[in-house]
């Protein structure tokens, strides 16, 4: 066992993202890390004063990863696999669509999306993509992607929380239409809005899978509304799942549980 404060913290942690864990209680991070209860009860402690972790909402007696962990993951970001895994596919995708691409994750602790790579339009009206700012899910194509692969509680849990606020005047604001809308995704494999986040935008997003296919992030286009057209939302979509799954396999080795995906150039051969 470890004998340094660094090291165990670091075990804590490990251990924590390894099994999935959304929250840990001190006894059974005692166990498993071979600690007294009073041993993890300081550690865990430790970390909370660093912002590594956090209480958890409610009287639980449980710590979920706090925000100075995502942040350290913010500044790191260029410099981490993940971009290098998905850049190539979204420069891909921004030549095919010739709009903007955007990468987002997935903080379960926070249930919101942050921006952590982006491909800019080379068309002269554009929307400038903001990145390491944490998003609503319930709002925009870019969230509900991913809201809609998420378990009952996980979107309950965020429903509660947000009170479904609304972005815009177009937002979804009942739990009725989300939940219909959530459906439509599922069954879709992706998610598209107009001016939902942003007035006058419209996205195109689908999910990004990682380990035990559970939704990781989504990568999508965003355009202005007036540059849409109904017709070529198909053609979009199709190559923004493809972009999602090349991300996912390449992450997991597998292919995203959503709709079978067809070739471009069949794709093109229909349009």
């Amino acid at each position: 066992m470890k004998r340094n404060p660094l090291g165990k913290s670091l075990d804590l942690l490990r251990w924590m993202l390894e099994n999935d864990l959304e929250s840990v209680g001190v006894r059974p991070a005692a166990k498993a890390l071979g600690l007294t209860p009073s041993g993890a009860h300081r550690l865990i402690t430790s970390l909370v004063e660093e912002g590594f972790l956090q209480r958890e909402d409610g009287d639980t007696g449980r710590y979920v990863l706090g925000v100075e962990i995502m942040l350290i993951a913010q500044r790191t970001a260029s410099r981490w696999p993940l971009r290098n895994i998905a850049m190539a596919s979204m420069r891909a995708l921004s030549e095919e669509s010739r709009e903007a691409v955007l990468l987002n994750l997935f903080d379960s602790a926070r249930g919101e999306n942050i921006g952590i790579a982006s491909v800019e339009t080379q068309q002269e009206v554009r929307y400038v993509i903001e990145l390491f700012k944490w998003k609503p899910v319930h709002a925009g194509a870019a969230g509900l992607a991913v809201m809609a692969f998420l378990q009952d509680d996980e979107r309950q849990c965020i429903i509660e929380r947000t009170g479904l606020a609304p972005a815009t005047s177009r937002s979804l604001s009942s739990v009725e239409a989300l939940e219909a809308t959530l459906e439509t995704v599922r069954q879709r494999g992706y998610a598209i809005t107009l001016g939902q986040r942003i007035e006058g935008s419209v996205g195109i997003a689908a999910p990004i899978f990682g380990s035990r296919q559970r939704v990781f992030g989504s990568v999508g286009i965003s355009m202005p509304e007036q540059r849409f057209k109904s017709q070529i939302e198909a053609r979009f979509a199709q190559l923004v799942m493809e972009c999602a799954d090349t991300i996912t396999r390449k992450l997991d080795g597998r292919q995203a549980a959503h709709l079978p995906l067809r070739p471009i150039s069949d794709m093109r051969a229909a349009l």
